[in-house]
């Protein structure tokens, strides 16, 4: 593949080879990563010195981020008629963390489809901050975030059997804001049908917590570490203010690269989601083939390497 100088750049002038969807099976190889981290500290928790507990935590609120990090490649997927592998990959990776492949494309591809305009959804709940706003701001949405999920989980599945709730549900939960009235649109009554599953998930979970209290301390004491890891991620990784437009130029300008250290990578930035100038510019790319994307970025498009050639990082 020869690289070549783009003066006038558009996204066609990438090389086709660079722009690979999603891969499932590498994606369970990542999960089946995850989950063995996840486990083993689990174990170790108990088997070492309650002052390490910190430290098995924020392992453990890593991994339930990477989950996320994985649910979000496989929301970019067609869900409309999930395989058993999608499916599967969904349950292990969204339902530890309280949400379904459908509820998180709801609100997330949108955000793709509107990047900083007045009608994305993360523009209306994110807000544009720095040094202590952003610190405080991370903590009081980012230790609620999870428990929110798991909430709307069982908000979701009573909507489907009521619709005089669907509104509330894609608006309040969904993060909707198109001002429409949603109370038969089939793609919120479909979120809603597969929040019943998962709301029966942690049903169970809850029941088990009473059982074996460990829980308590492997995850339910977890989550809310987990949720301040997410939303630290998404209040650095877009300037926001609202954008004219999505061109390849104005994403450079607006989004960020961010966390490609070891340490970043596996707290605030798993499974190459630091590459999050690259995803917006092109987000059918799977997460695994962002880092040729970026190095093909940086030898071919002046305005992206004049950002991060001297290695810019947040």
């Amino acid at each position: 593949m020869n690289d070549r100088i783009v003066n006038s750049f558009k996204r066609s002038d990438v090389p086709s080879e660079l722009l690979v969807p999603p891969n499932l099976k590498k994606l369970y190889i990542d999960l089946a990563f995850d989950w063995f981290i996840l486990l083993s500290s689990s174990l170790l928790m108990f088997q070492t010195s309650f002052y390490l507990y910190p430290i098995w935590a924020m392992i453990i609120a890593g991994r339930l981020h990477a989950f996320g990090v994985i649910l979000h490649d496989l929301s970019h997927l067609n869900l409309k008629h999930k395989t058993w592998s999608m499916r599967l990959l969904e349950i292990l990776s969204g339902y530890p963390i309280g949400t379904t492949a459908n509820a998180m494309a709801y609100h997330h591809i949108r955000h793709h489809r509107n990047t900083l305009m007045v009608n994305d959804p993360y523009f209306n709940i994110n807000k544009k901050c720095t040094g202590v706003q952003r610190f405080f701001l991370t903590f009081k949405k980012g230790l609620f975030f999870v428990p929110f999920w798991i909430f709307r989980s069982f908000y979701g599945s009573v909507s489907y059997f009521i619709p005089q709730l669907r509104n509330s549900y894609a608006k309040v939960f969904l993060q909707d804001v198109s001002k429409k009235d949603l109370t038969h649109d089939d793609e919120v009554i479909n979120c809603a049908r597969e929040e019943m599953p998962l709301a029966l998930f942690h049903m169970c979970l809850m029941v088990l917590a009473f059982i074996f209290p460990q829980l308590l301390f492997t995850y339910y004491l977890v989550i809310p570490v987990a949720g301040v890891m997410c939303i630290y991620r998404l209040l650095i990784e877009h300037e926001y203010d609202i954008y004219p437009d999505k061109n390849v130029y104005t994403l450079i300008e607006s989004t960020f690269d961010h966390h490609h250290s070891l340490w970043g990578k596996f707290f605030f930035s798993p499974r190459n989601i630091g590459y999050h100038c690259m995803h917006h510019i092109h987000p059918n790319v799977g997460l695994h083939g962002l880092p040729k994307l970026k190095k093909w970025y940086l030898n071919n498009c002046e305005t992206y390497r004049e950002k991060y050639e001297s290695g810019q990082k947040i």
